[in-house]
């Protein structure tokens, strides 16, 4: 089949990362993948490093990447005119759209183009009527996780069908040496040095600024190793303004790295001796996923869609998102635990591996075969 993926050209985050992973193995198995961008950007690189057909379409909005509003725009309908051209060119036999921005521009477009569409839901929030309209004329529905199709409307959920994301990278013991070592010399810290990271945008609901606490709180492990944290991410609205209070006012300036957005990000992942994700209201959490696969050990939130791919105590922890000082605990539990971290990084490897991009694409592909 011909499948149109659509997509913000100047916006990338673990999403687009997910569905272009889904593409890429959709089209080893045979399929037609169209990568459709409106406007230019990353999106369109990853797609290319792929070998991802792609064509490229108007910018939706004058207002870039993160800055545009998430609800309902001008823009959306303004779209049609393209979108519906790029249709009717490419003559796709399923639209299936990553994101609500891309849902609510490309609702119509398929209505009108006699175009089966799956929209991929990926939130935890309640549904608003712009969406619940696009819901209705969707064909199939696709949730990240159990805990983000609770926030769905009974209706909704009875065309839906709960996927994982799919992973693409696992790491040995030999590339998680080297990453390490890598990533210390271009930090500039000591080769023993124990790094704990947090991946993924500086907004509020991801709660960043827990990192600040547990390294105000931990200055080095039980075996006198020094502890730094490491962010890797770029702001976005509404943004974690704790963390960089947090930053001055407990003098982190110098065990508190914050690089931004870094490539490639599972190098710089795989050099952490755990990863935290204590957000809120998560729908899944690919970093977390990912660090399954590289072979580090998570702490995750409670509130959100890991709890159902986390078995605290054999795969990851898990904690409640709320005080920082359990988190401090955990984490100092795991670097002075060899024995935990091995089993957290045996067990994280062996879920993981049941997401391979092969065995997702299949279960896609019986979807589309379903409703097309």
């Amino acid at each position: 089949m011909r499948i149109l993926f659509p997509y913000v050209g100047d916006r990338y985050g673990g999403s687009n990362e997910s569905s272009l992973v889904m593409a890429q193995a959709l089209q080893q198995m045979g399929h037609e993948p169209v990568i459709v961008t409106h406007g230019v950007g990353r999106t369109n690189e990853e797609a290319a490093r792929r070998g991802l057909e792609i064509v490229e379409l108007p910018t939706l909005s004058r207002h870039g990447g993160y800055d545009r509003p998430a609800r309902a725009r001008w823009e959306n309908f303004t779209a049609l005119r393209p979108s519906l051209s790029a249709i009717r060119r490419i003559r796709p036999d399923i639209v299936h759209t990553n994101d609500l921005t891309m849902l609510r521009s490309w609702t119509l477009p398929s209505f009108l183009g006699r175009t089966k569409l799956v929209a991929h839901w990926r939130a935890a929030s309640r549904v608003s009527r712009s969406i619940g309209v696009c819901f209705r004329a969707s064909d199939h529905i696709i949730s990240v996780s159990g805990y983000s199709a609770t926030y769905l409307p009974s209706w909704a959920r009875q065309k839906t069908t709960v996927e994982f994301n799919a992973l693409e990278i696992f790491f040995g013991d030999g590339e998680r040496d080297s990453a390490r070592k890598l990533v210390r010399e271009r930090l500039g810290l000591p080769e023993a040095a124990a790094i704990v990271g947090v991946f993924g945008n500086l907004s509020k609901r991801k709660r960043s600024h827990v990192l600040a606490d547990v390294i105000q709180h931990i200055k080095e492990d039980g075996s006198g190793r020094p502890v730094f944290g490491l962010i890797c991410g770029g702001p976005a609205e509404p943004l974690d303004y704790e963390i960089y209070d947090k930053l001055e006012r407990f003098g982190l300036q110098e065990r508190l790295l914050m690089p931004g957005f870094v490539r490639p990000v599972h190098e710089w992942m795989a050099a952490c001796d755990v990863i935290l994700a204590p957000a809120e209201k998560e729908p899944l959490a690919r970093n977390v996923l990912e660090a399954l696969a590289i072979g580090v050990p998570t702490i995750t939130s409670s509130d959100g869609g890991l709890i159902e791919v986390i078995e605290d105590g054999e795969n990851g922890l898990i904690l409640e998102p709320g005080a920082p000082g359990p988190w401090a605990d955990a984490t100092l539990r795991i670097l002075n635990d060899r024995d935990l971290s091995r089993k957290l990084v045996t067990n994280g490897q062996k879920f993981a591996r049941t997401l391979a991009p092969d065995a997702h694409a299949e279960r896609i592909s019986a979807i589309y075969r379903q409703i097309a």
